[in-house]
């Protein structure tokens, strides 16, 4: 999946217009995480359109980048906590660094998204280990 980071002025009102600017273009956030120093804001979203979204950022001249990223499922019985350990658990023993990590809820389904320094070898690593993971780059 592509994770969107876009970097905004740390300005109060920028968020909310970034935000219009989606909307007015039909693009739905289906997670987002906001960072901040005292230049900038980051935005890490995924969309449910990411190549409209791109499209409308190189358009707008936003300073954005790509990354892929990994969404893995989390048992709702199990929760964030349990899922958090038992991933970062599994990848720490494979040698697979978590570069970030944030979550989001789609569709009654909990997603934790990672960005990690080996997306292959972290995917082959869940799925033998049963996690499920959320492949669709649209959802």
């Amino acid at each position: 999946m592509k994770n969107i980071s876009v970097y905004l002025k740390n300005v109060p009102g920028q968020l909310a217009r970034f935000a219009t600017l989606l909307v007015d273009n039909d693009i739905e956030i289906r997670a987002i995480t906001v960072a901040e120093n005292e230049e900038y804001g980051l935005l890490l979203l995924l969309v449910d359109k990411p190549n409209k979204c791109i499209e409308l950022l190189e358009e707008k001249d936003h300073i954005y980048s790509i990354t892929e990223v990994i969404a893995v499922k989390v048992l709702s019985e199990e929760g964030h906590t349990m899922g958090v350990l038992k991933i970062s658990k599994i990848l720490g023993e494979s040698g697979i660094n978590i570069e970030y990590m944030y979550s989001t809820l789609v569709k009654d389904e909990s997603l934790l998204i990672l960005r990690v320094d080996d997306n292959e070898k972290a995917m082959e690593v869940l799925k033998d280990n049963g996690f499920l993971l959320e492949e669709r780059e649209k959802f």
